[in-house]
């Protein structure tokens, strides 16, 4: 998981489950599974998410541009390198770092680093990302 973690005001045993909410999406990005994956997100139309750099708004939306990073890649790994958690209302904001390793399919492996930043919040008792941006840098 994450090298470096900042947090800035966040209640008792909200740190960690911020953590598990990043833990569960790069697991199961990692195993390509698509269901576990959208567990992790808000279902619920108002939910956004920038996918290789474009805006998916809703969960079929986002579950779509999940779908096709998983049938681009023969295999997909992420890892959170740092992150910052900041209170936000009654949310909590993620900024940080992770690293993709994509083989995709009938090319080479690739590694690439995004920044990245989300709004999570606890909806029907669990953490759920409601807003996800992802740009990668530059080489």
């Amino acid at each position: 998981m994450a090298e470096k973690v900042a947090v800035t005001s966040l209640a008792e045993g909200e740190l960690e489950e911020a953590k598990e909410l990043d833990k569960r999406l790069c697991e199961a990005i990692s195993r390509k599974d698509l269901e576990a994956a959208m567990a992790c997100f808000w279902n619920s139309p108002d939910l956004v998410a920038v996918i290789a750099g474009s805006v998916q708004k809703g969960p079929e939306a986002v579950r779509n541009g999940l779908k096709q990073l998983f049938e681009q890649n023969e295999s997909v790994s992420l890892q959170v390198n740092e992150v910052t958690y900041l209170r936000s209302g009654d949310g909590v904001i993620g900024v940080g770092t992770a690293t993709f390793a994509l083989k995709p399919v009938n090319g080479q492996r690739q590694l690439m680093v995004e920044r990245w930043s989300d709004l999570r919040r606890k909806i029907d008792g669990r953490w759920v990302y409601v807003l996800d941006h992802t740009t990668m840098v530059p080489k």
